[in-house]
């Protein structure tokens, strides 16, 4: 595996304030060559958005995105010029220059996958290793847009974050926590799904991970829970933890699962941070509310 893809789901979000989205496409970057491809769903796939957004108009979603695929599109012949064929990339040419980047400004990556102000955003991003660009890229796309390959514990944490974002949005703190797709550095960041940001800072002040350890045994217990402990080691020391972190867990009901899991939580919490059973919706609530400053008053 010679080449480094970096890439970036592309996902639909129609009220930012709600931080509800759905992803529609993959776009991917190879850092050697920085040979660039992508891939969108069809604008007349709309089941999934007349589905979570019954009341959009679904011509504007449609121009959105062949607005997207236009731009891609351009940016793709430019940027590719330097390549013959995507199966050579970073074997047999120099690094080319980044055609849309002036000096200073950083890759093209990192430019591409800014924050934007559209309704397409640039969500989970990740790095993996290939041998084929073009089938890395479909690999991925069935993965973020089609949900394939996916085992039933990522299905479940996704539910539960689904079900934070219902509880937060019944009491009125919805409008506060979005996705965070990059936390850290750009040596080493994690995407977060709730994170609750100050106006003005780059770091989320509070940051909320549903955490599924209700697994069969306990080994892939242990070794999705290490990561995750692993991963709040590794943003303290780069300087990018958030000041308040909680993770909402699922727990095995009895055995040696539920044995593996409370192991796991007791190492989150040596590591400063909190842990809620998901069950355990006041503590939820209590550790996401935001204290709205006091005015002033003025008396004479």
């Amino acid at each position: 595996m010679n080449l480094i893809l970096n890439y970036a789901a592309i996902g639909f979000r129609p009220y930012a304030e709600l931080g509800e989205f759905i992803n529609v496409g993959i776009v991917a970057v190879e850092a050697k060559s920085r040979y660039l491809g992508y891939k969108l769903i069809s604008p007349q796939r709309t089941k999934r958005i007349r589905v979570c957004f019954p009341e959009l108009d679904l011509s504007l979603y449609r121009s959105g995105l062949r607005r997207l695929e236009s731009e891609l599109s351009a940016l793709t012949i430019e940027t590719n010029l330097w390549t013959d064929d995507v199966r050579q990339v970073a074997k047999n040419h120099p690094a080319q220059i980044d055609l849309f980047v002036g000096a200073g400004e950083g890759n093209l990556f990192e430019r591409l996958t800014a924050p934007q102000g559209s309704p397409f955003f640039y969500a989970s991003r990740g790095t993996l290793l290939c041998d084929e660009m073009e089938a890395a890229i479909s690999g991925l796309y069935d993965r973020y847009v089609e949900h394939r390959h996916l085992v039933q514990a990522d299905y479940e944490e996704k539910q539960l974050t689904r079900d934070l974002r219902r509880l937060f949005q019944a009491n009125r703190l919805g409008r506060l926590y979005r996705e965070a797709p990059w936390v850290g550095t750009d040596a080493y960041h994690v995407g977060i799904p709730l994170v609750y940001t100050p106006r003005g800072s780059d770091i989320p002040e509070k940051a909320i991970k549903p955490l599924n350890l209700d697994r069969p045994t306990p080994t892939p217990i242990y070794t999705y829970g290490d990561e995750w402990i692993a991963k709040v080691n590794r943003l303290r020391r780069v300087g990018c933890l958030p000041e308040k972190f909680l993770f909402v867990v699922k727990k095995p009901e009895e055995g040696e699962g539920r044995v593996a899991a409370e192991d796991i939580c007791e190492g989150l919490v040596r590591e400063g941070v909190q842990v809620a059973d998901f069950e355990d919706t006041e503590a939820i609530l209590a550790f996401a509310r935001i204290e709205e400053p006091r005015e002033l008053k003025l008396t004479v």
